[in-house]
C-alpha cells in the first residue's frame, strides 16, 4: 500500500510539474496535465465516496469552493435568463471541476522542490520555443499557432514564477541554481516580449517591486543593485534589438492613441480597445445589475457601430478586451462581483502568509500573489476568461499553489512536534 501511495504521488507531482513544461510548446498544451488530474480526481472522490468517506474542507477552502461556485452561478443564472447557447457554460463549468483537486492534494501531496525546477525549466523552455518560432521560423510573433495575446501573458507569469524560484534558491545559499535559474527567468521574459502581446508587459514593473519587497529581508543593496541593473540591461538589449518588435510595438501604441484622441480613429489594436470600452460603458449605463448577456452585448455593440457611436471594426468583437468591463456588461454587478471574488479571496489566503512562516511558505504564497496580480492586470486589455487557455491556467493554479502552501503547513507543523 505504502509503495502505491508513493507511485501515485509521483504521478500527481510529475502531471503538475508537466503542466509547466507543456504550456507553451503544444497547442491547447494547458489542457493535457489538468485533464489527467481532474479525471484521476474524479475517480479518487467517486472511490473515497463509496467506501463512505466524509470529506472535510477548511475555512479557506470552503470561500475558494463558494468563490467558484458562485462565479459558475453567474454564468448559469445569466444563461437561463436569455436563453443563451449551453457552449457559453463549457469554460465556467471547468472551474468546477478544478475543486476536485482540493480532496486529491490534501491526500497526493505535492513536492516543493519538484514543482520549483519544474517551474524554472518551463521558462526556460517558453523562451526557446519563442525565439525558435521568431527567429528560425521567421514568424511575426512567437506562439504563432496558437493565441499569441494569451501566451505572451502565461510566459511572463511563467518568468515571474522562475524569478520566485530564483529568489528561494539564493535564500538557501545555492548560489549556481541561483544563477542559472535567473538566467532561465529572462528567457520567460523574453519569451514574453516576443510574443509582442503589449498587455503582458504593463504589470512587470509593479510585479518586480513587489516581489523585491518582499525579499528586502533577504537580499543586501549590493545584490539589489546588481538584480536592477541585469534586468534593465536585459530589457534595454532585447528592447533594441530590430528582430524582437518590441520598440516597434510601443512605437506602434503610441501613435495608435494619438490617432484615437486626434482622429477618433478606432480601427487600430488600441483604438478598437478604447471604442470597446466605451460600447461597454453605455451597455452597463443601460443594464448595470445583470447586464445583457453574451447575446445581447454583441448585438447591441453592432447596433452601436451601426449608429456611429464606436467604429465598425470594433463592433465585430465578440468580448471588450477588458475582462472587468465585459463581465460587468455581459453579467452585470453580480458578474462584477463574481469575477472580483475569484481574484481576492485566494489572494487574500495567499498574502496573509507572506513573510509569516518558513522560507518555503513565503515562497509559494508568493507564486500565488504574483499568478493573481499578473492575471489581473491581463484582465485589464485582454478578456484572459473569454478563452479556454486563460481559464485553465488562472484556476488550475490557484488550486496548485493552494495545495503548496498547505504542504509547507503541514512540513511546518510535522517539524513543531519534533
Amino acid at each position: 500500500m505504502l509503495v502505491k501511495q508513493i507511485q501515485l504521488n509521483g504521478i500527481v507531482n510529475a502531471l503538475v510539474g508537466f503542466f509547466f513544461l507543456s504550456i507553451l510548446v503544444f497547442q491547447k498544451g494547458y489542457n493535457y496535465a489538468p485533464f489527467f488530474l481532474c479525471t484521476f480526481a474524479l475517480g479518487y472522490v467517486i472511490f473515497e465516496l463509496r467506501k463512505k468517506t466524509i470529506f472535510s474542507f477548511s475555512y479557506e477552502e470552503k470561500l475558494l469552493v463558494w468563490g467558484y461556485f458562485f462565479y459558475f452561478v453567474t454564468f448559469l443564472l445569466i444563461f437561463l435568463i436569455n436563453n443563451e447557447k449551453a457552449s457559453l457554460l463549457d469554460n465556467p463549468s471547468k472551474v468546477l471541476l478544478f475543486l476536485l483537486l482540493i480532496p486529491l492534494f490534501s491526500r497526493f501531496y505535492l513536492q516543493l522542490t519538484w514543482i520549483f525546477h519544474f517551474i524554472a525549466v518551463g521558462a526556460l523552455i517558453s523562451g526557446i520555443v519563442a525565439i525558435y518560432h521568431r527567429f528560425i521560423l521567421n514568424k511575426p510573433q512567437a506562439f504563432f499557432a496558437q493565441m499569441h495575446i494569451q501566451s505572451g501573458g502565461i510566459a511572463m507569469s511563467i518568468a515571474m514564477f522562475s524569478l520566485i524560484v530564483t529568489f528561494y534558491f539564493f535564500t538557501k545559499k545555492r548560489y549556481k541554481l541561483t544563477a542559472l535559474y535567473f538566467v532561465f527567468s529572462l528567457m520567460g521574459i523574453l519569451a514574453s516580449f516576443l510574443s509582442t502581446a503589449r498587455g503582458a508587459w504593463i504589470g512587470l514593473p509593479v510585479i518586480l517591486l513587489f516581489i523585491l519587497i518582499v525579499y528586502r529581508q533577504y537580499i543586501s543593496k549590493k545584490v539589489l543593485g546588481g538584480f536592477l541593473a541585469v534586468m534593465v540591461l536585459a530589457v534595454t538589449t532585447a528592447t533594441l534589438v530590430p528582430n524582437t518588435q518590441i520598440a516597434h510595438r510601443f512605437i506602434e501604441a503610441k501613435n495608435e492613441i494619438s490617432a484615437y484622441f486626434d482622429k477618433n480613429n478606432g480601427s487600430t489594436s488600441v483604438g478598437a480597445r478604447f471604442d470597446m470600452w466605451k460600447s461597454a460603458w453605455l451597455q452597463i449605463q443601460e443594464k448595470p445589475i445583470l447586464g445583457w448577456g453574451y447575446k445581447g452585448a454583441v448585438e447591441n455593440r453592432k447596433e452601436q457601430g451601426e449608429q456611429k457611436l464606436i467604429s465598425s471594426y470594433a463592433s465585430g468583437f465578440a468580448h471588450v478586451h477588458n475582462q472587468y468591463l465585459d463581465d460587468f456588461s455581459k453579467r452585470g454587478i453580480v458578474g462584477l462581483f463574481a469575477l472580483l471574488g475569484v481574484l481576492c479571496i485566494p489572494f487574500a489566503i495567499f498574502f496573509k502568509r507572506l513573510n509569516k512562516g518558513s522560507i518555503e511558505q513565503t515562497t509559494v504564497a508568493m507564486l500565488g500573489c504574483v499568478h493573481i496580480i499578473s492575471v489581473a492586470f491581463y484582465c485589464l486589455s485582454q478578456g484572459f476568461f473569454a478563452h479556454n487557455s486563460g481559464n485553465v491556467f488562472y484556476f488550475f493554479l490557484v488550486i496548485v499553489f493552494y495545495a503548496m502552501l498547505k504542504t509547507t503547513e503541514k512540513a511546518s507543523n510535522l517539524c513543531s512536534k519534533y
